[in-house]
């Protein structure tokens, strides 16, 4: 688990330094989730300055109480990072909540299944968010390819995928074993499908239409959602 910074208690003045000191110290690899009371888009855009291509950046909750954000010092520092590597790093961090979410549910664990699914949930959302949001369209337009491209069916699914999302929120809060567990089942299975698709299909296809300094942007936006 990585260590926890909560800067909600000092002075603002104080916060950045604290949170650049203890990125500094990190080793690559590691990582520390961030806890502050607003959301902390400033220090994004510092960070993208300061450490193009050298960071992870996962919003865990965004909020209205608190904003908790992982913050990771990659191993290879690259700023001209691809659509390809980028969102692949985001399926195998989602992949391993998915995984403790359901490690709890055979354990019974309902707070911790809990936990572990709030940012699933979120972070999922959010990346499928990006996806539509930032890269479909950028695909869209390079490519020519709308109603019968690929992004069509990955809208298609996203949406398939959200109401999975929305029946494991349910059985979470009757704390049924059972049904999450089938539930879960449903959609490890649909997902599987879906990112293949999109990691051997529409990432490295997204890769060959946008340029590299635009790849970059990409990537940027994709972090500030």
């Amino acid at each position: 688990m990585s260590n926890i910074l909560d800067v909600r208690e000092l002075e603002p003045k104080e916060r950045h330094s604290t949170i650049f000191n203890t990125y500094a110290d990190l080793k690559q690899g590691d990582g520390f989730v961030l806890v502050n009371d607003h959301e902390p888009r400033p220090l994004l855009y510092q960070f993208q300055a300061e450490h193009d291509g050298e960071f992870e950046w996962w919003p865990l909750e965004q909020g209205p109480d608190a904003w908790r954000i992982s913050i990771q010092k990659r191993e290879t520092k690259e700023p001209n990072r691809t659509v390809t590597e980028f969102l692949q790093n985001d399926h195998s961090r989602l992949d391993a909540l998915f995984d403790l979410f359901n490690n709890a549910i055979k354990e019974n664990d309902w707070e911790n299944a809990s936990t572990s699914f709030d940012e699933f949930n979120h972070g999922l959302r959010r990346h499928i968010r990006g996806e539509e949001e930032i890269l479909f369209p950028i695909f869209e337009e390079k490519s020519g390819m709308t109603e019968a491209g690929p992004t069509f069916v990955m809208k298609m699914e996203h949406t398939d995928i959200k109401e999975n999302l929305d029946n494991i929120k349910n059985t979470i809060g009757a704390q049924d074993s059972a049904e999450a567990t089938q539930a879960a089942n449903r959609l490890r299975l649909t997902l599987g499908d879906h990112n293949m698709k999109e990691e051997h299909i529409l990432y490295p296809e997204s890769d060959s239409f946008i340029p590299e300094a635009e790849r970059a942007a990409v990537v940027k936006k994709m972090q500030a959602l």
